[in-house]
């Protein structure tokens, strides 16, 4: 398998991860509160968490999924800015990065 088939398998799986934690957070936050006042006001505090977690992400999403366009337009691994390469070392830790270090 090469690189890139490694890194698009890579990438697939993540996204697929993050798409099942999605619905599960609004599966969560589409259930109904509870009648008493304290619960409430302590579900109301979660489901102001879970919403800041599913707008992570969903923008992690989003970045997966501008990485696996950039593989099939052969653009990945250059960054978007300065047009150098980005090193494969912040490609290993965030493989989905779209800028080099200088540039982000």
């Amino acid at each position: 398998m090469t690189d890139v088939a490694k890194t698009k398998e890579l990438l697939e799986a993540k996204l697929q991860e993050l798409l099942v934690r999605v619905d599960q957070i609004d599966d969560d936050l589409g259930q109904p509160g509870s009648n008493d006042w304290e619960e409430h006001a302590v579900e109301a505090e979660d489901d102001e968490v879970l919403e800041k977690i599913g707008n992570v992400a969903l923008d992690e999403i989003r970045e997966i999924k501008l990485a696996l366009s950039r593989l099939e337009a052969g653009t990945y691994g250059i960054c978007a800015r300065c047009g150098d390469k980005i090193p494969l070392e912040r490609l290993e830790i965030l493989p989905y990065s779209t800028k080099c270090m200088k540039c982000a």
